[in-house]
């Protein structure tokens, strides 16, 4: 008898406080984040400033750099400029862009040609990693190379796997890290240097298991191919 009575009055006390939740308004529903980070990707262009909505995000940045993370309201309508830093005067914009909850984005200040303008473009980045194993995502914005790139998987020493990437595009692998893995870049038309600059190869050395990495090519203002590597994670 007493079980009975103490169910009714838990019963009873649970349809309350749903009655009650349910004409609560939340009028100060808080929306997720997303992450958001900026680059500065033109050999033949100055540093840059980065605004949201007309607020100035993180410092100056300078050719071949970037901003770290910054937090963002996801599933908001955000206008997106560039500034000249010893001007001020805007270089380049985008407006109402959509950033979803829960994801990660890359904002790259670039160019197309050496006499276009710079303008502004939005990757998504894939942050998610894999623990056995490391994610390399690879993107060419090289306007000055005239070139596609040339990605050489010398893993297998007796039959290495090519893939040419333009610019613009990306190729994301997920590799194995281990001793014999290995990496390397050239042009697949290369110009006259000799001897070529040196570009920094992928090797257990310069990536573990486990990360998430954006390799960034590009060119400097002799059309010679340079790379980034950055941890995304």
């Amino acid at each position: 008898m007493k079980n009975t009575v103490l169910f009714s009055r838990i019963f009873f006390l649970v349809v309350c406080v749903f009655l009650i939740s349910s004409c609560i308004k939340n009028n100060n529903f808080i929306k997720g984040d997303a992450k958001i980070r900026f680059f500065q990707a033109a050999s033949t262009d100055t540093t840059q400033n980065f605004y949201l909505n007309g607020r100035q995000i993180g410092a100056s940045v300078a050719y071949n750099s970037n901003t770290s993370y910054v937090v963002i309201p996801g599933d908001s309508i955000i206008n997106i400029t560039s500034k000249n830093i010893g001007t001020g005067v805007d270089a380049a914009s985008l407006t109402e862009q959509k950033f979803k909850i829960g994801q990660n984005y890359s904002v790259f200040y670039l160019k197309e040609a050496i006499d276009k303008p710079a303008k502004l473009k939005v990757y998504q980045d894939d942050v998610k990693p894999d623990l056995d194993s490391a994610k390399l995502t690879f993107l060419n914005l090289g306007y000055t190379l005239g070139s596609k790139v040339v990605i050489t998987d010398s893993t297998n020493t007796a039959k290495p796997t090519e893939s040419l990437l333009g610019y613009g595009e990306t190729k994301t692998f997920k590799v194995k890290v281990n001793n014999v893995m290995k990496y390397a870049f050239k042009l697949a038309n290369p110009t006259a240097t000799n001897p070529p600059p040196s570009v920094t190869r992928l090797d257990s050395l310069t990536i573990n298991r486990g990360r998430v990495y954006l390799i960034l090519f590009d060119g400097d203002k002799k059309g010679e191919l340079k790379n980034r590597i950055i941890p995304a994670n």
